[in-house]
């Protein structure tokens, strides 16, 4: 009778498991068979290559065809970019839907996502030149993301300015995020850029930021700025930073004036239920104020470093810490 009862209930769940809906990603649902037809500007290529539609790599880009596969993408159609570079600016400015794949393609100017943009990927390997700038939009993947300097192929014929994820930035994740030699000299084109990667906002502070593993070398100013709230970041490292200047730098919202002149390598301020695995901060120089700062957040909403580790001249460094800092260091390695 038990073994009887036993092949019964052993029946209902695996009905019950049968019945079982899957799991769907609601988050972008894609219509199949664009017609792309009163787009096509070259037969040569398939549907989704941008060369298909009059952007190539290495020559000039026109606004209107780059505009193009930007609505093409909206509408459900997967773009890819070849390898080679492109002399524009991409700017995404209130895009619902976007799925662009990089085969090691380089934007020589910026990147913008703004005005309540979401439902973005840039797949693939991406390098920009100038800038990436996030505002008030959400939901935004990347896989390999460079942002290095070249000042003869770059737009500006500047040193890049990083990344900027600002007031309300939410739901955004990299694998691998490297930031190369970022600007940060008087000229006033560096104002606003008071670390190579700098998550800030003023009262709408970005949120659920995810990065895999985070590089950043040979910058003028401060290496990392987070403010914000429930980021997790598995591995940073950075290597020399604080190299510039802090001539015409604007001040920051979430600090006091004047603190943003104070180079670091990392420093987390108002940087609330977040979580680093690991962080090492290198300098081979003399350059910079301070190691790490450890600046004020609430008690309630705890951040942790579990791993931390000092190389070189920055072992001489002194930390900065706050008394009302909430972050807590687990283990010095």
């Amino acid at each position: 009778m038990c073994a009887k009862n036993n092949f019964v209930l052993f029946l209902l769940l695996a009905l019950l498991l049968a019945c079982k809906q899957p799991e769907v990603d609601t988050k972008v649902k894609r219509p199949v068979n664009i017609d792309d037809t009163n787009y096509v500007l070259d037969k040569n290529y398939k549907k989704g290559d941008v060369r298909r539609y009059g952007v190539y790599p290495n020559e000039k880009i026109s606004n209107k065809n780059l505009q193009n596969i930007i609505s093409l993408s909206s509408k459900g159609l997967p773009m890819v970019f070849p390898k080679g570079d492109y002399a524009t600016n991409l700017v995404l400015d209130s895009i619902s839907i976007l799925n662009f794949t990089f085969n090691n393609a380089t934007i020589t100017g910026g990147v913008n996502i703004v005005n309540n943009s979401f439902n973005i990927k840039l797949g693939g390997n991406l390098t920009i030149l100038e800038r990436l700038f996030v505002k008030g939009s959400s939901d935004i993947v990347f896989d390999t993301l460079t942002v290095k300097t070249d000042t003869l192929k770059c737009l500006t014929t500047k040193k890049n300015r990083g990344v900027s994820l600002y007031a309300g930035a939410k739901n955004i994740s990299f694998q691998l995020l490297n930031i190369e030699n970022t600007g940060g000299t008087k000229d006033k084109f560096y104002q606003h850029t008071a670390a190579a990667l700098q998550v800030h906002g003023w009262k709408n502070n970005p949120e659920n930021v995810f990065i895999k593993n985070l590089t950043i070398k040979n910058v003028d100013r401060t290496g990392l700025y987070l403010t914000g709230n429930g980021h997790r970041i598995e591995k940073v490292t950075i290597n020399n930073f604080g190299q510039g200047s802090s001539e015409n730098m604007f001040a920051l919202g979430d600090a006091f004036k004047g603190e943003e002149k104070e180079f670091s390598g990392a420093w987390l301020n108002r940087c609330n239920n977040c979580e680093i695995d690991t962080l090492i901060v290198n300098a081979t120089n003399n350059k910079g104020n301070y190691s790490v700062i450890l600046d004020e957040g609430k008690y309630y909403e705890p951040t942790f470093i579990y791993n931390i580790h000092f190389k070189n001249k920055a072992k001489a460094l002194p930390i900065k810490d706050d008394k009302l800092t909430n972050i807590l260091v687990k283990n010095e390695f």
